[in-house]
């Protein structure tokens, strides 16, 4: 299950630098691929932003947030009836903890928002995050 992969961290990277840490985290299997070459390649995101803090267990989290492109990610998808209206604005959220020296994706959230004010936020399947 992805959201129990451990990554293997670069080892040129301070341990006192959090996100640091997570972005220069391989991919498992080791692909070659960093977590931040990974999320920079990925063209549907705009303005992405990374945070850490401490949790309440003490341990460094992690999060990257970013919008995702609405009219660009729908351009592909199959037409559905008029009814049917692609959300104003979505962003997506992955959180990355740091525990003895590894770093593993710990979740991901989808937020929508509509142009009429409603939102709705969801837990991200793995798979979803998979394809990031």
């Amino acid at each position: 299950m992805l959201l129990s992969i451990v990554l293997a961290l670069a080892a040129c990277v301070e341990e006192g630098d959090p996100v640091g840490m997570v972005r220069s985290a391989r991919l498992a299997p080791d692909t070659g691929r960093t977590v931040e070459m990974a999320l920079s390649a990925y063209s549907l995101f705009r303005n992405p932003v990374w945070e850490t803090y401490v949790d309440a267990d003490g341990r460094a989290v992690v999060r990257f947030v970013a919008e995702y492109d609405v009219s660009r990610g729908v351009a592909d998808c199959p037409p559905v009836g008029p009814e049917v209206k692609p959300a104003a604005r979505v962003f997506v959220t992955l959180r990355y903890v740091l525990e003895g020296g590894a770093v593993s994706l710990a979740d991901g959230f989808i937020e929508a928002y509509s142009t009429t004010g409603y939102s709705a936020k969801y837990l991200a399947e793995s798979g979803t995050v998979d394809r990031i």
